[in-house]
């Protein structure tokens, strides 16, 4: 009888357990801060709010500046616990540029819907969502650019968009076990065994393995030009990831921003020139792109 019940009730007890996990996990990353940290007016150049619907019956809360009929869209995708207003201060100097912009709240950031959870996947098929509203309105030619586990979700993007015109990646990370790996020592808890279990577990929710996500893995698909932007200060993801991206890139070039650190507006605000210097080349004519099937899927016919 004590082995049977014993067989009985072990896999509800791992089903229980694994429940539990993903409670936690959901808990653990659920985002604390959701404000905007600058608003779109303060630009002077009105912006244009829309509700972007993407996956999971959600929608995006986005402002888009599109002065420049037919230029290209700078698609910005901020990182992780922030939104689109971390990005606002680029937003100027590429409309200057004659370029086009489109900031956007990932899901469970900002102003955007809820989900169940947020995942680099889930920001590409955001950014991937908004470009596909965007192909619905006329704009068929994509700059992809993201911060952080935003730069993971643009190099994604664009592994699986190859008529992307050019990337800009500013502090990416190279791949997510190693940072995940940052934050659970911070928090004591330790590599093994405790650690590789909850690594698989955040699989496991997020549906996706982290070898076939990880930017050092997408990053060799690319076929656009490529900028890796990285602050020579960054301590939560130091330099050494973007010279590790670029290893299997040959189009990529590392641009590194002396006394820059890894959340710091104001340091890469003090840099843009040496982007814009890289990116006016790759500004000349091109087709339109042809958008993957993740973004045909939202407002495209």
């Amino acid at each position: 009888m004590t082995t049977l019940m014993l067989f009985i009730a072990a896999p509800v007890l791992v089903t229980l357990g694994l429940f539990a996990l993903r409670l936690w996990l959901q808990w653990a990353f659920r985002i604390r801060d959701r404000r905007w940290v600058d608003d779109p007016e303060r630009l002077t150049i009105l912006a244009e709010r829309v509700r972007v619907p993407t996956r999971r019956g959600r929608t995006l809360s986005a402002a888009w500046y599109l002065p420049h009929p037919g230029a290209p869209v700078v698609v910005m995708v901020h990182g992780w616990g922030a939104n689109g207003s971390h990005l606002l201060f680029m937003v100027p100097r590429l409309l200057s540029e004659g370029l086009n912009v489109a900031v956007f709240d990932a899901r469970c950031h900002g102003q955007s819907d809820d989900d169940t959870f947020a995942s680099l996947p889930r920001f590409a098929e955001d950014a991937e969502a908004v470009m596909g509203a965007l192909r619905a309105r006329g704009h068929g030619d994509f700059i992809l650019l993201g911060h952080s586990v935003g730069a993971g979700a643009v190099l994604l993007t664009a592994s699986r968009n190859p008529g992307i015109r050019a990337v800009i990646s500013l502090s990416a990370f190279s791949h997510p076990e190693p940072m995940m790996n940052g934050w659970l020592q911070e928090r004591g808890i330790p590599r093994r065994p405790l650690g590789l279990i909850i690594n698989r577990s955040v699989e496991w929710l997020i549906g996706h393995r982290f070898d076939d996500i990880a930017p050092r893995t997408t990053v060799a698909r690319i076929q656009a030009p490529l900028l890796l932007v990285h602050g020579s200060e960054d301590t939560v993801v130091p330099l050494w990831h973007a010279r590790r991206l670029a290893q299997e890139n040959p189009r990529a070039t590392v641009l590194t921003l002396p006394g820059v650190q890894h959340n710091d507006p104001e340091g890469f605000a003090r840099h843009v020139d040496p982007i814009l210097d890289w990116l006016r080349p790759h500004l000349r004519h091109q087709d339109p792109v042809e958008l993957s099937e993740h973004a045909r899927v939202f407002g495209t016919p």
